[in-house]
């Protein structure tokens, strides 16, 4: 970190120092400092997908601005349409950012589910509003990759979650096909 930051001193629009610096500040946990950083390169460079993408992974990480890391993701996306991997990485935050803690949802369900039924069911609700809210990031993680069996088997969770049984017949399909190959 010294070394980068000598060098940035003597050199502070060195494109490779900065991105070593952000990487540097990540790896360290300083994720405040690391955003601030990312936010500098795009002032620069706004059409720097992998920037909106790191953006997005750290926005990702607050409920408070989930909608950010939506909006980074997306733009992430728009810019890097034929990075396969990035355009993978960013339909999968989009979907997990999108349902959120999942587990502690229905650990939270179960855990009320015979004292309260009534707040079970609200949360049950909520639960199937935001996977409402990733399948279409889903859908179209499959459309740009239908041999992922990463994007099948989500989309097939959500669509069972959502009671869609012919497409959850669909996934289910091809996840086997998908298995077989490999």
């Amino acid at each position: 970190m010294a070394i980068i930051e000598k060098g940035l001193a003597k050199f502070p629009n060195n494109a490779k120092l900065k991105e070593y610096h952000g990487s540097a500040l990540y790896a360290t946990g300083k994720t405040d400092q690391f955003m601030v950083n990312l936010k500098e390169q795009l002032a620069k460079n706004p059409n720097d997908a992998t920037n909106w993408y790191n953006l997005g992974v750290l926005q990702s990480k607050n409920p408070a601005t989930e909608s950010d890391a939506v909006a980074s993701f997306n733009k992430a996306i728009e810019l890097a349409p034929n990075d396969v991997k990035l355009k993978n990485n960013a339909y999968q935050n989009l979907v997990y950012t999108s349902i959120g803690d999942d587990d502690k949802a229905v650990k939270e369900i179960n855990a009320i589910r015979k004292s309260d039924p009534d707040k079970a069911t609200t949360l049950i609700e909520a639960r199937k509003e935001r996977f409402s809210k990733a399948l279409p990031h889903a859908e179209k993680w499959y459309q740009a990759n239908p041999n992922n069996l990463d994007a099948v088997s989500t989309l097939k969770d959500i669509y069972g979650i959502l009671k869609n049984q012919t497409k959850l017949a669909e996934m289910k399909a091809k996840e086997a096909e998908l298995e077989a190959k490999s």
